[in-house]
């Protein structure tokens, strides 16, 4: 196996981990949906239950996914499945920049740090990117 394999492998481990902590991350929000809504007081409770559950329903199916992927890109053969997920995060991210866009017309100024749904969707995007690239090119070397 040469290096640039090994350094293949190697990133597609990262990405596939990746992977699984955005898949992590959206369970723990999608409980924190269903705990908020569920409270006497909550304003909005039955949608916030109602699509914490169905988020819980895609992050659960998301990080079975990834984690088959995960398992998958140690054996170097990770191919198809990190490509969808990978797809799935950028369509993710981009939903996010354009609620992201919404929210910071409201301030007033075009000021998009000020958003707390910057960092989670430059992350998505990134982690898309790096997933696609890595995908393309390893489908590249192969059909060579």
């Amino acid at each position: 196996m040469g290096t640039d394999q090994q350094s293949r492998v190697s990133a597609r481990g990262v990405v596939s981990l990746g992977h699984v902590l955005v898949g992590g991350a959206a369970l723990v929000f999608s409980g924190v949906m269903v705990f908020a809504g569920r409270e006497p007081d909550a304003g909005l409770g039955g949608v916030f239950v109602g699509l914490g559950l169905l988020l819980a329903l895609a992050a659960a199916l998301f990080t079975y996914v990834a984690v088959l992927g995960l398992r998958r890109a140690h054996d170097g053969r990770g191919g198809p499945v990190s490509l969808a997920l990978s797809v799935v995060e950028l369509v993710a991210g981009a939903a996010m920049a354009a609620a992201m866009g919404v929210a910071v017309q409201g301030y007033g100024a075009f000021e998009p740090w000020r958003s707390p749904l910057l960092l989670p969707t430059v992350l998505l995007v990134a982690l898309g990117l790096a997933g696609l690239s890595l995908e393309v090119v390893s489908r590249r070397h192969q059909t060579q």
